[in-house]
């Protein structure tokens, strides 16, 4: 049985904190450029998976942005870690059992809710920020043939900085992924795409 998605109040509030402050405080700066408008879409965020922060910083990402309700996806071993997380929005899938199938549909489930997004790491686990391309798993095409026509793909590249200072910067973009073709090849070789536009306009000049 999956672990579902609950978003009991104080735990939103906590978190919405948590993501602000805490990256506040662990980051020089943290820089976002997104202008995409959201408005009567569910939205499906796919970001680089490199790091403990990332949910914090989709997390962050959406109260700045997005404002939708906030849903993330975690391998089963680690939500039963952190449970409270559960609490937040995070819900659970666990690679090579049956019960995949069931988050697949789950999730395909709130991408029908014009107020929800769903925060997915295709990669399935963290890697090196370093490792490229991005490979996506199978499982994010499946979600997204039987989500809501209506529904938004954004992707997001967050890349960390140190160059003089103490912390690291952190510079997130975003973008909408608009062509019709929604394989996991056709949302990969963008993906990575995306990637190398976003490390190239991070190298100064």
């Amino acid at each position: 049985m999956i672990i579902r998605a609950r978003h009991i109040p104080f735990f939103v509030r906590f978190f919405s904190f948590y993501s602000r402050n805490g990256l506040k405080n662990h980051f020089s700066h943290v820089r976002f450029e997104c202008s995409v408008n959201t408005t009567g879409r569910p939205v499906m965020l796919i970001g680089n998976h490199f790091s403990w922060w990332d949910g914090f910083i989709a997390y962050r990402l959406n109260d700045l942005f997005l404002q939708k309700k906030f849903h993330i996806m975690m391998l089963e071993e680690q939500l039963e870690k952190r449970l409270f997380l559960n609490k937040a929005g995070a819900f659970s899938i666990k690679r090579g059992s049956r019960t995949v199938v069931d988050t697949l549909k789950y999730t395909s489930g709130l991408l029908h809710d014009a107020e929800n997004m769903v925060v997915v790491f295709p990669q399935g686990t963290i890697t090196s920020i370093h490792r490229r391309p991005v490979r996506f798993e199978k499982g994010t095409e499946r979600i997204i043939a039987g989500a809501s026509d209506k529904l938004m793909i954004l992707f997001y590249v967050a890349l960390p900085d140190w160059y003089s200072e103490k912390r690291p910067g952190l510079y997130i973009r975003v973008i909408e992924y608009s062509a019709r073709e929604r394989t996991v090849t056709d949302l990969e070789e963008a993906y990575n795409i995306f990637l190398e536009e976003c490390i190239a306009k991070q190298i100064p000049l």
